[in-house]
């Protein structure tokens, strides 16, 4: 639901404000509530007795709220004022004991217009710090121990949001490949997980407020327009994993396969396993009955490294991704592999980061200049689940690339991009589609040499049950398309919607639209030409 305080509007949805904005511009992307226990498992809450009340330019929320997991119930209250001031109260009561990593308001702040920009951090004490939002991103939280914030909307408006009943810190949720930076409270630096006992009670408050002259108001333009953005420039290669599978490939499965022209297979190899060579050998005779380039992720013991001769007689295998037993690469596990490797197989690319997120790359540095490339892995699943959540998310991936080509000098492989780090039903339907259309875009344009994506096959892939999925049809589209070169290109609505413009070698160019709503929608494209997409599809226009 689309509100308003003053010429501040927002959206209500599930219990949180989301986009706040003011003149066509974001100010603050998010407030919502999160109860991650000692395992850093999110709580699901429930809403009860919800009330909405809008006024033209004023707004009320109450709600009652429960959780199962941990037990916990409470009360919101939101309200939204003429002057533009927000007030977001939450209250909660732990039914049940239990261990806690965070219980309280999150906030987010969104990146597209604030990466750069001053804040000042004022601290409980009443001193304050002058900083700026990071560009690239932090390996760790930019700001500590805040009880407000303060940033310029205009040169005549300023925002502070207020916050109050912790500690609050700011950390940079694009480590997560999340389109934002996320304060929340309780330090990291404190002891976790702590002991909930039934009957504590939690409060929290976080106040907007603005001080200044207000931009008059202007009705949000909901039409959506693509423009482009840049020259062309080189895409990235893309290619599929091989799944972990306990009996054979089928004839139909491999047939399926063949009519893709993925520029390699991910095959992901644990050497610690006593049965690992057996389990390699019966897996790549499968995957050389499909004929594709193979990139290798070895996770490695360095007592294992002289195992690496093995992998001398396979072909296919083109570039190798170096990981220790904690799924990252290290110079002590370079300073063992890399003399046998380049020794014996002078043509491998050699790669290292590691098998996890960004985060775990950006936080643990390697002498990169020792490997061909850098790779880890992204999901946009790491702390919301929602659909909305999850395109919002679509952006975030772009500034991995970034700041991994900036920290490294090496081409960046994204290696898998996968939709949920866990099975979800969502990955064979259109949503899934319309998601992975954003995510090559996102990572194409900005610079990935390597894109990695699902599963060929099995539960987790692409193809189901001998059947092709609406993300085979996809990859049926870039295997028959056959694209060189992306040209960027900018979207007036990109939550709603993405563009990716492709080119083959001939200069011939198609559009691809991708509807992220579950509505149908137009699309004026350059030239003013205008199409719908249906809830979730996606579209090639040439």
């Amino acid at each position: 639901m689309l509100l308003r305080a003053g010429n501040l509007t927002l959206l209500y949805h599930g219990g949180s404000l989301r986009y706040f904005t003011i003149e066509g511009q974001e100010v603050l992307r998010r407030i919502y509530v999160a109860i991650r226990d000692g395992n850093w498992g999110t709580a699901d809450i429930q809403i009860q007795e919800e009330r909405i009340e809008p006024s033209e330019d004023t707004f009320e929320i109450q709600y009652r709220w429960s959780t199962e997991t941990p037990r916990m119930e409470g009360h919101v209250h939101i309200q939204g004022n003429m002057d533009g001031s927000v007030t977001f109260d939450w209250e909660g009561t732990a039914l049940e004991s239990f261990s806690k990593n965070r219980v309280g308001l999150c906030i987010l702040h969104p990146v597209e217009g604030f990466r750069g920009k001053p804040v000042r951090i004022i601290h409980p004490n009443g001193e304050d710090t002058s900083a700026e939002f990071p560009d690239l991103i932090m390996p760790h939280q930019p700001f500590l121990t805040i009880a407000a914030m303060e940033w310029d909307v205009t040169s005549k408006l300023k925002a502070q949001i207020e916050l109050e009943g912790d500690i609050f810190e700011t950390e940079d949720q694009r480590n997560y490949s999340d389109t934002s930076y996320k304060t929340y409270a309780t330090p990291q630096s404190l002891p976790k997980p702590v002991e909930v006992e039934a009957g504590e009670t939690f409060h929290q408050r976080a106040t907007l407020t603005f001080t200044g002259e207000w931009p008059p108001f202007i009705t949000p333009d909901t039409s959506v327009r693509i423009d482009m953005a840049g020259d062309p420039q080189s895409i990235p290669a893309w290619g599929l994993t091989w799944p972990e599978l306990d009996r054979s490939v089928s004839t139909k499965e491999i047939e399926l396969l063949r009519k893709l022209t993925p520029a390699h297979i991910l095959l992901r190899l644990d050497l610690r396993k006593p049965d690992w060579e057996q389990d390699f050998q019966a897996t790549f005779e499968q995957i050389e009955k499909v004929g594709v380039p193979v990139q290798l992720a070895v996770l490695i013991d360095e007592q294992y490294v002289p195992s690496l001769r093995l992998f001398k007689s396979k072909p296919l295998i083109k570039e190798v991704i170096l990981l220790n037993e904690n799924g990252l690469t290290t110079s002590e596990l370079l300073d063992r592999a890399l003399p046998l490797l380049e020794s014996r197989w002078p043509a491998l690319q050699i790669g290292g980061g590691t098998n996890g997120f960004f985060v775990n790359f950006n936080r643990h540095p390697f002498e990169y200049s020792r490997v061909d490339f850098v790779s880890y892995s992204v999901t946009p699943q790491v702390h919301t689940f929602d659909e909305v959540s999850i395109i919002e998310n679509l952006a975030g991936q772009a500034d991995t690339v970034r700041t991994a080509a900036a920290r490294s000098g090496k081409p960046v492989y994204v290696s898998p991009v996968l939709l949920a780090p866990d099975p979800d039903e969502r990955l064979h339907t259109n949503f899934a589609a319309s998601w992975t259309v954003g995510s090559f875009k996102h990572l194409a344009e900005a610079g990935a040499a390597s894109v990695t994506y699902y599963e060929a096959f099995g539960p987790n892939g692409i193809i189901v049950d001998d059947q092709p999925t609406p993300l085979y049809q996809w990859f049926a589209f870039l295997s028959e398309f056959k694209p060189e070169r992306v040209i960027p290109s900018r979207v007036s609505q990109p939550l709603r919607c993405s563009s990716l413009i492709l080119e083959k070698g001939n200069k011939w160019k198609t559009t691809l639209l991708a509807n992220h709503t579950t509505e149908e929608l137009q699309i004026r494209l350059p030239g003013a030409a205008t199409i719908t997409l249906g809830p979730y599809e996606w579209r090639a226009v040439f």
